[in-house]
């Protein structure tokens, strides 16, 4: 930390993507003394972790310079349950708003265009330092602004930050949720994010490059007419939901995430915790107090009692409700990745803890 600061606790929440961890962030933020910190590192890819060391203002582009996906999907009417921010009564436009506005402050206050400025007002002013120390500087400094003594910080398909959020909080503590592979793979299925997800991938494969991550108005000429209404400058809301993807794409999706499970070898029980949505969902008490008392909540039997009222039971089991033919299909997308877990958790893949 840098001088003089103080470190607030952090807990980082790992998954997949449609494993029930944004569930798990909104039960957080029923404990009066956690801030729960949802979508955070999201909300701020691409550009999370630059190199070198920034001051105040710098530091401020990277919380606050609007990100261009969710900002061209937002602008062309596409749903994302996960963007939160009260566009037509808050400051900002569909199409502007700014990162951290997107999904993080909304759960957190009913005036996110309040917090986003006390924030820009205090986080504009530091000294230079590594992204790392301005990340922990900032928990610390907005978690004593609200009365807060720990911090969960959790992002949707976040095992794609896995090695740099290692590197970046060596001190954090890490609870990995995962949920049945193909349970997973048709919640992705059904998701604008996840679905433009898989035509990106299919664009970076006719360009070269991510066209949300570098755009140019010329892609679209040089993309094939199939994939044209998925172009940052034509995305066409209707076409995304109605695409004909096979659902083995969102099993292999699925699974290739899982390839990040192997950062977490040797990580020592006490940083570690895996936590299973199933379980959650079967047995919310006990496997809530469990999450509780590793993250450091306090009075983590009252918070579970509480929050197992929450819990949503009627999406387990997903991947039985298919037909025969295409539960094998998925099955057979989703072994790579059941096995990577089933190795990591030293017993069969999708079993509870």
């Amino acid at each position: 930390m840098l001088e003089n600061d103080v470190q607030v606790p952090l807990t980082i929440v790992l998954g997949t993507g449609r494993c029930g961890s944004t569930m798990l962030s909104d039960l957080v933020n029923l404990h009066p003394g956690a801030l729960s910190l949802s979508e955070f590192f999201a909300c701020l890819d691409p550009g999370v972790f630059p190199g070198g060391t920034l001051d105040g203002p710098a530091f401020w582009k990277v919380l606050g310079t609007p990100r261009l996906k969710p900002n061209v999907l937002m602008s062309r009417g596409v749903t994302v349950p996960e963007y939160r921010y009260p566009v037509g009564s808050g400051r900002y436009a569909a199409g502007e708003v700014p990162a951290l506005s997107l999904m993080t402050l909304p759960p957190l206050t009913e005036d996110p265009d309040e917090l986003f400025d006390r924030i820009r007002d205090e986080v504009t002013g530091w000294s230079a330092a590594p992204v790392s120390r301005q990340y922990l500087r900032l928990f610390s400094w907005w978690a004593s602004s609200c009365g807060r003594d720990v911090v969960v910080e959790r992002s949707g398909a976040s095992l794609r930050f896995l090695p740099e959020l290692l590197t970046q909080f060596p001190a954090a503590r890490f609870v990995h949720m995962y949920r049945d592979g193909p349970d997973s793979a048709v919640s992705m299925s059904r998701h604008p994010l996840f679905r433009l997800g898989v035509l990106i991938g299919d664009m970076r494969a006719e360009l070269g490059v991510d066209p949300y991550r570098s755009p140019d108005p010329g892609h679209s000429d040089r993309l094939p007419e199939r994939l044209r209404p998925f172009a940052p400058d034509g995305l066409d809301a209707a076409a995304l939901a109605d695409a004909d993807i096979p659902l083995a794409r969102f099993g292999d999706m699925w699974s290739r995430a899982t390839g990040a499970l192997r950062h977490l070898d040797g990580l020592p029980p006490e940083r570690l915790l895996h936590l299973s949505y199933d379980a959650v969902v079967a047995d919310p008490v006990p496997r809530l107090t469990a999450f509780g008392r590793f993250a450091g909540l306090a009075d983590p039997e009252e918070w579970a009692a509480l929050a197992a009222g929450r819990v949503d039971r009627k999406r387990a089991g997903a991947g039985n409700r298919l037909s025969p033919d295409r539960a094998e299909e998925l099955r057979l997308a989703c072994v790579p990745g059941n096995r990577r877990l089933g190795a990591l958790l030293g017993e069969p893949a999708g079993a509870a803890p």
